[in-house]
């Protein structure tokens, strides 16, 4: 105790010496051109002592003499500064370079300086990518990049997403961005499984499958760059119509060996459920419905009005469903929740580690990762091994080599989907609430809860709540999981080998040889007994993609003058790529439980062979002028094998010129404006036909097909060929995009705030349509060029570090972009083009109208908008009717998209938090429809109450007129007077118009929009508590969320969804799977 009061009154005393010997040191802040500076930060070394200098770049503070002050500020290399013995301070700080200089890698990956570019692009690093723990790299653009869209097909993990840029650029080809890594053009296909001649391809059920941007490992990505628009892309001439994605990944950089580690946990689970009642059972009409029996329907008793008799039967441990005044009644009845007991809290394990280092000779980067996720949907889970290797070597002082491999194997088993009988979100939406889909079991894989055990009646069958006795028509979700695996085996290369020679005088020389290829095994198997395939299926599909990819590229640049800059690029290029699918489907298995293609009695085989090639030419000339004009030129001449040999030569040019205004005199003020450049750009670029549109093709017979009476093929063994229905067009032209955009660059208060803003303007022309023919020419269609769309737009960037001071930071960033697009055109005698979609509710291409609308019956209304009420006796009457012909029911192109990211730094702790805001955009909850008509939506919880539906009455005459019934049993024409007849909210309503099994679908179009909490973490640097470790040269721990808020007036499950999956068709939700949000730690070590 004494000693301690001696220490501390030796504390005293020291501090009082220490405060005798302070002094105030005042002084001021300026620029290189002598421009006070505002808000510099001025600190006392290793303590948290600072303040900030104020309007006039003055500041005062109060230190001890062997104090050293740190002056840092936004854009400005930092300077430490020792007091001495004097008072009185003055510094000039100088620019950071490389914050003003930002380098971006731009198309076939010229790095570029940020301020030179006279088109809009965006990059963002890789800890932007990280922190988050996002696996899927595509995903981790999310609300970060303004302009970009991206959609979900399911929240389970090895699910496709969806990417667009800036809107459509097609009618019916791709609009998905270009994907470039390290200089390679790769694949980022879907690639559905089946057999297009029966179907078995179709998105709209079946398994989901992955695009192919997934394999990419985000621990191995150092930044990507979002070339928005056709002039940022033009280089890359056919495909860039739609921009670019740029990704760059690690490399070694010389020094001793580094090791990086990271660990990340993360959880997962559903944040959205579909609304569904939890009052009514099985059955029709109010009774109490029977099993086994195949009414699907929830239109039975009331569930407060049952108990169950406690004698168990093959159906429900509890026995059956009486009435209460049933004196058999013994246990009161509670409804199941199949929905929520069937999904997890599924975890998630990454774990990275890479080797990096090198000297002045050589460098290297290795790395590897495993990310072994679960599903929310019990058995299922996604797997990605990743290894990569990044090495450069100076052959000499002129030449130098490097390469850059990146090999990926993922495994998966994906869930059944969409419009399927053996679908998961199907089942549990669709099963009563008085069917427990479990039987009690709490092990997914139990067969208690899919099979009827041995002893009953049924024993083996399926055990399926819409069950007639032989069969269940709908799966039992645990039967899809047992008994129809689907389950995927993916190999992946991608890489290159570059060599640099720098001949001198001003010329280099880069050849670049990449490739990327893949082998995706798939396998599906339905058991006996399963819905779709009551006598078994079991299918192998194997997709082969291999692509060459070869850039030749001499470059020279020179001083031309005092003020005048050039840097020249002429290249070619040179790729192919070969998409080969195997597919073999069995069907009529032997025995059950046997996965094998030997277990089918019937067996067929396809092979679809898709090759394609293309030679390029293309040049980049650069002007640079002071450093205040910038201009470049770009053209590019493809040579492409999807068009005629004579006419396969297309040209594609772009020019952009950006004038950086401040650097002439009087327009920089060093305390307001920093820097500002006004851009401008023009490009056109293209997009080659499809493979085969020239000249068709014979395709093999369907199994099913037969052309002549009792013939059907293989017939004998002997299969036939048919020409397909398409007739080829040997005119065939590219599709052509014509570009404008025009944007201003500014930065504020010695670049503490920066502003970006673009306004573009494109136009898509000869775009590639499919036009009906007459059947007496043998064809249904034929592929023409015709088709016309056009997009413009807004896009926002704003940046800015509003609080600076001491230890603390606080960085910020908007992006905000709107756009409209419009079909202008689709061919003669073509009246729309249907995307995707089921009938009644189409996602189509129609003139005069957004790309990717959705098209349907809505309500019949008169010239004033107002809702027809039918007012004819019977059983219609007063309920709304349908018009005869579908009409525009929405828009699925959101009316913006805006994200809001903030960062909070101090000391070593950084809590960041984005906000992601899509508004606008119409989605089909045709979900939501189908559950109105089954009776288990939450939207018949008001069944059986009066309603009076506004509107004006009147009924459609035989010529499809609105005329209304004048009291005398007259027609006359237009609507009557207003509805005041309430009708009742009944079943019938429900399994006609007011559902989504009848004429009107509109009732079920719905508001899109969403905010979300994107994503927030929270870090700590700890490596200040191991210090005494010296082989950690830093670590860091850190939390975080994904998707944990969702805000949205959409009444079913994340509306950031797609059935579709990644193709055009978006807006279609009907049985998706249900998104997640996620909780997450990662530990971070460097060594």
């Amino acid at each position: 105790m004494k000693n301690i009061f001696l220490l501390f009154i030796g504390l005293i005393f020291s501090g009082l010496v220490a405060n005798a010997q302070t002094r105030v040191v005042e002084g001021h802040v300026t620029s290189a051109d002598g421009s006070p500076l505002i808000g510099i930060t001025v600190q006392v070394k290793g303590s948290g002592i600072a303040t900030a200098t104020d309007t006039k770049g003055d500041f005062r503070l109060t230190v001890s003499p062997d104090a050293t002050l740190v002056f840092t500020g936004i854009g400005f290399e930092e300077q430490n500064v020792k007091i001495g013995d004097r008072t009185s301070i003055n510094v000039t700080l100088q620019t950071d370079s490389r914050r003003l200089n930002e380098v971006v890698v731009t198309a076939l990956g010229v790095k570029r300086n940020r301020n030179d570019l006279g088109y809009a692009a965006q990059t963002i690093n890789a800890d932007a990518i990280e922190k988050a723990g996002q696996t899927d790299a595509i995903k981790a653009l999310s609300g970060k990049i303004a302009g970009v869209q991206i959609t979900s097909s399911t929240g389970t993990p090895g699910g496709s997403a969806y990417i667009q840029l800036r809107g459509a650029n097609s009618i019916t080809g791709d609009n998905q961005p270009l994907f470039v890594i390290d200089g390679v053009p790769i694949d980022n296909g879907q690639n559905y499984s089946g057999d297009p001649s029966d179907g078995t391809n179709n998105v709209l059920f079946g398994a989901t499958n992955t695009n192919r941007g997934a394999d990419v490992n985000p621990d191995d990505i150092e930044s990507i760059t979002v070339l928005k628009g056709p002039a940022a892309a033009a280089l890359y001439g056919i495909g860039a119509a739609n921009g670019a994605i740029i990704i760059t990944t690690k490399s070694g950089k010389a020094g001793k060996i580094q090791v990086d580690f990271s660990s990340t946990v993360n959880f997962d689970k559903v944040n959205r459920y579909p609304g569904l009642q939890n009052q009514w059972i099985k059955g029709s009409g109010g009774a109490i419905g029977a099993y086994p029996s195949s009414n699907r329907y929830s239109w039975g008793a009331r569930a407060d009005t049952l108990l169950w008799t406690g004698v168990p039967d093959d159906f429900d441990v509890h026995g059956t469903l009486v009435g209460k005044s049933d004196s058999k009644g013994k246990i009161p009845f509670v409804p199941y929740d199949n929905m929520k007991s069937f999904f997890r809290t599924a975890p998630s394990y990454t774990n990275s580690i890479s080797f990096s280092g090198g000297n002045d000779l050589a460098t290297y980067r290795v790395g590897y990762t495993n990310l072994y996720q679960k599903s929310i949907v019990p058995t299922q889970y996604f797997e990605r091994n990743s290894v990569s290797f990044a090495g450069s070597l100076n052959l000499s002082e002129k030449i130098k080599v490097s390469t850059n491999l990146n090999y990926t194997r993922s495994n998966s088993t994906q869930p059944q989907n969409g419009s399927n009988t053996s679908g998961i979100m199907l089942g549990l939406t669709r099963t009563p609430i008085d069917f427990d889909n479990s039987n009690g079991a709490t092990d997914a894989t139990d067969p208690k809860a899919y099979l009827f055990p041995i002893g009953s009646q049924y024993a083996g069958l399926q055990r399926s709540y819409r069950f007639n006795g032989e069969l269940g028509i709908y799966d039992n979700p645990y039967w899809t999981l047992n008994k129809t695996p689907y389950t995927t085996d993916l190999n992946r290369l991608i890489g290159n080998i570059q060599l640099d020679y720098n001949i001198g005088a001003g010329f280099s020389a880069l050849y670049r040889l990449g490739t990327d290829t893949y082998q995706d095994n798939r396998k599906q198997y339905y058991d006996i007994g399963s819905s779709a395939y009551s006598d078994g299926r079991i299918f192998y599909d194997r997709y082969t993609y291999n692509s060459l990819n070869s850039d030749l590229i001499l470059a020279y640049s020179r001083e031309l003058s005092g003020n005048l800059k050039f840097d020249g690029k002429i290249g070619n290029n040179l790729y192919a790529n070969n998409l080969n699918e195997i597919y073999t489907q069995g069907d009529g298995l032997v025995a059950s439980d046997y996965n094998n293609m030997d277990n089918a009695t019937v067996v067929k085989s396809s092979n679809f062979v898709t090759p394609y090639r293309r030679a390029s030419a293309y040049f980049d000339l650069n002007f640079n002028y002071a450093s205040v004009l910038f201009l470049e030129v770009t053209g590019r001449n493809d040579w492409s094998s999807t068009l005629p040999r004579n006419k396969n030569s297309f040209f594609y040019p772009s020019a952009n010129l950006s004038f950086v205004f401040t650097k002439l005199g009087g327009l920089q003020d060093g305390n307001v404006l920093s820097f500002g450049k006004l851009r401008l750009s023009a490009a056109q670029v293209g997009k080659d036909a499809p493979a085969f549109a020239l000249n068709g093709y014979y395709t093999k017979l369907n199994f099913a097909d037969g052309y002549t009476s009792g013939i059907t093929y293989p017939n004998d063994g002997v299969p036939g060929f048919g020409r397909v229905t398409t007739l080829g067009n040997p005119d065939l032209k590219p599709e052509k995009t014509t570009s404008y955009e025009a944007g201003l660059d500014l930065k504020f208060f010695q670049n503490r705030l920066g502003l970006d803003v673009t306004g573009y303007y494109s136009k898509g022309q000869d775009l590639i349509v499919s036009a009906p023919l007459a059947s007496s020419t043998g064809y249904l269609s034929q592929v023409i060029n015709s088709g016309s769309i056009e997009t413009k737009g807004v896009e926002l960037q704003l940046t800015g570090t509003p609080i600076q001071s001491g230890d603390f930071r606080w960085d910020a960033f908007i992006n905000f972009s709107h756009y409209k697009n419009k079909i202008l055109k689709l061919a003669d005698g073509v009246s729309q083009i249907t995307l995707n979609g089921f009938t009644g509710t189409t996602i189509a291409q129609i003139a005069g109208y957004g790309a990717a609308s959705i098209f349907g019956f809505g309500y019949e209304r008169d010239k004033n908008g107002n809702i027809v009420v039918e007012d004819r006796p019977g059983d219609a009457q007063y309920y709304p009717i349908a018009p005869a012909v579908q009409e525009f029911l929405g828009n699925t192109n959101p009316k913006f998209l805006l994200g809001f990211g903030n960062t909070f730094s101090f000391k070593g702790f950084s809590l960041y938090a984005l906000l992601d805001w899509k508004h606008g955009g119409k989605m089909w909850n045709g979900t939501r429809g189908s559950l109105t008509a089954i009776g288990t939506s939450d939207n018949t919880n008001n069944r059986g109450d009066m309603h009076l539906f506004k509107g004006v009455l009147g009924h459609l005459n035989d010529a499809g007129e609105l005329v209304h019934d004048d009291g005398s049993g007259n027609e006359v024409a237009g609507a009557g007077a207003v509805n005041t007849n309430a009708v009742p909210l009944s079943e019938d309503w429900y399994l006609g118009n007011g559902g989504g099994f009848g004429n009107l679908n509109e009732a079920f179009i719905e508001d899109a929009s969403y905010i979300k909490l994107r994503e927030a973490s929270l870090s700590y640097d700890i490596s200040s508590l191991i210090t005494k470790k010296r082989f950690i040269k830093g670590a860091s721990l850190g939390a975080f969320v994904r998707n944990v808020i969702v805000w949205t007036p959409y009444k079913g499950i994340d509306p950031e969804t797609s059935l579709t999956g990644a193709t055009s068709a978006q807006g279609i939700d009907y049985f998706n799977m249900p998104g997640t949000m996620s909780m997450g730690l990662t530990l971070k070590i460097k060594l």
